[in-house]
């Protein structure tokens, strides 16, 4: 599940970071009005700051793999 394909994790990545965008605008736009609409915001931030950063521990751990798997250049 971690070694996934790359466009996957971008892809998580991507609408993790959409949701936590709509958590920050409902967070400065709405939480003066009511107590939980500030917890509600709050936790849609946080829940896309979760699924932003299983995204980007997929990208992190594809691009390490790929790193550790690259063959050293030639001796001369």
């Amino acid at each position: 599940m971690i070694t996934q394909d790359i466009n996957k994790s971008w892809q998580r990545f991507k609408i993790g970071l959409a949701i936590f965008v709509v958590g920050v605008l409902l967070l400065f736009l709405t939480s003066h009005i009511h107590i939980a609409l500030y917890y509600l915001s709050i936790s849609v931030l946080l829940v896309g700051f979760a699924i932003a950063m299983f995204g980007y521990f997929g990208i992190f751990i594809q691009r390490f793999s790929f790193i550790k798997n690259k063959k050293p250049p030639p001796k001369f």
